[in-house]
């Protein structure tokens, strides 16, 4: 065995595990993204539920969680939905978690906020 073959072993030891560290961390931004992209759509469908012309901040809640928990249940971790009435009728959801972990100390949280006004009938005048 020669020098050189030596140093080829070497420098694949360092390199290898350096390339699977990076590829790992591909897929973990890839899963993060795609829970954020989960997040926004709950929290879209939760205001569109809550300010429809009968809807509520209650009922736009449980259609956020119904829509995270069909889509990310298993992505999406620690999945929290809140809802607030701010002044004007304006109804705010945010919805967020933490996405699955494939490298452990990596922990990765995505939140969506949406808000709209309440629709319903006024008077014009």
């Amino acid at each position: 065995m020669t020098a050189s073959e030596g140093s080829a072993a070497v420098e694949a030891v360092v390199i290898v595990p350096m390339a699977m560290v990076i590829v790992l961390l591909a897929v973990q931004m890839c899963l993060w993204a795609h829970a954020a992209t989960l997040v926004q759509s709950a929290a879209s469908t939760g205001e569109q539920t809550a300010t429809a012309l009968g809807g509520s901040p209650s009922v736009g809640q449980t259609a956020a969680r119904t829509e995270l928990g069909a889509t990310g249940g298993g992505l999406v971790l620690d999945q929290s939905v809140q809802t607030k009435v701010l002044p004007g009728d304006v109804v705010e959801i945010t919805v967020s978690g933490r996405t699955e972990a494939i490298i452990p100390w990596l922990h990765l949280s995505v939140s969506a906020t949406r808000d709209g006004q309440s629709q319903e009938f006024r008077e014009s005048g």
